[in-house]
């Protein structure tokens, strides 16, 4: 009878440790801080079908609200079990500077990889009197605070990114806010203001119609699809600013399942599928991981702060 306990105890013991082996390779929640059905949703979702082509169930779970602080304090207090992953973006470092939050991402979470980045672009109406950035600014220091600057925000990467150019550069241009890239962009369009900074992706149509002339990218390097943009370092000003998407994972997460989770992701990343929807969305594949990723959010996160406090931005 004893021997019998023993084997049954075994057995339950043993099934255990195989369910949960089976769960951390086999299933994965990539929480979204954002609504359904914008575009860092679709991009979790484009990786949630090419992971999901491995066998393993993937579900992308929607938690928007507070600045995106909603959904990144669910995934940093969730077990660290390599099971739940949070997409991060700009928003998971630019949030805690300007407003008081209950977590700390720099403490809170691991990053594990960032994905892709798209290019934040300055761009003028097609019957604005300024061809380049040089001529921009040359106008801007003529009139101090009368020409406008518009994005979605406030507190927004290309908010930000705006207020990086007009420092770099020395100029006094007034910052005009819009809720979401769609109003900014029919803003410049229609004449209402000066210029916009808006990523890429949502203005190459105009661009490529000519509706909208490309003056800089705040990015790193010039836009592979468009590579007649020159970024602002070769335009003489000593700054960048790109929009960036990637995964952490709660804080206590085990090396194994922080290095296991990398390569499922960088495998999704390589896949050819996966690149040419990037390509479509005008996104840019990118994997940065481990340590670097970590020293680069860190030097992120000091620039936000600093900017912030020079810009008087603040998050509501």
């Amino acid at each position: 009878m004893k021997k019998m306990l023993i084997q049954a105890i075994s057995i339950i013991f043993l099934s255990g440790i195989a369910t949960t082996c089976f769960a951390q390779t086999n299933r994965l929640t990539i929480v979204v801080p954002f609504a359904a059905g914008g575009g860092s949703d679709v991009f979790a979702r484009m990786f949630a079908e090419e992971i999901g082509k491995a066998g393993i169930t993937v579900i992308v779970e929607n938690r928007p609200g507070a600045s995106t602080m909603i959904g990144t304090e669910y995934v940093s207090r969730a077990r660290p079990d390599g099971q739940t992953v949070l997409l991060t973006t700009n928003s998971t470092l630019i949030t805690p500077r300007l407003k008081k939050t209950s977590i700390n991402p720099l403490i809170d979470l691991i990053p594990v990889c960032n994905l892709s980045e798209s290019a934040p672009v300055v761009a003028v109406n097609k019957s604005a009197p300024y061809t380049t950035l040089k001529e921009l600014v040359a106008a801007a220091k003529e009139k101090p605070g009368t020409l406008t600057i518009a994005s979605n925000g406030p507190a927004s990467t290309q908010h930000l990114a705006a207020e990086m150019f007009k420092r770099s550069a020395q100029i006094d241009m007034t910052y005009v806010p819009y809720n979401g890239e769609a109003p900014a962009v029919n803003a410049v369009l229609g004449g209402q203001v000066t210029a916009i900074v808006s990523n890429f992706p949502s203005i190459h149509t105009q661009i490529e119609s000519g509706e909208l002339h490309p003056l800089t990218t705040t990015y790193g390097k010039r836009i592979p699809s468009a590579p007649h943009i020159p970024t602002a370092r070769e335009e003489g000003f000593d700054f960048d600013m790109s929009a960036w998407q990637g995964i952490a994972v709660p804080a206590k997460t085990a090396p194994n399942d922080v290095e296991r989770l990398r390569d499922l992701f960088m495998g999704a990343l390589k896949s050819a599928d996966l690149q040419k929807k990037l390509a479509d969305l005008e996104v840019i594949p990118t994997s940065v991981c481990g340590p670097q990723l970590i020293n680069i959010m860190r030097e992120q996160s000091d620039t936000i702060g600093r900017i912030a406090e020079i810009a008087g931005i603040k998050l509501e």
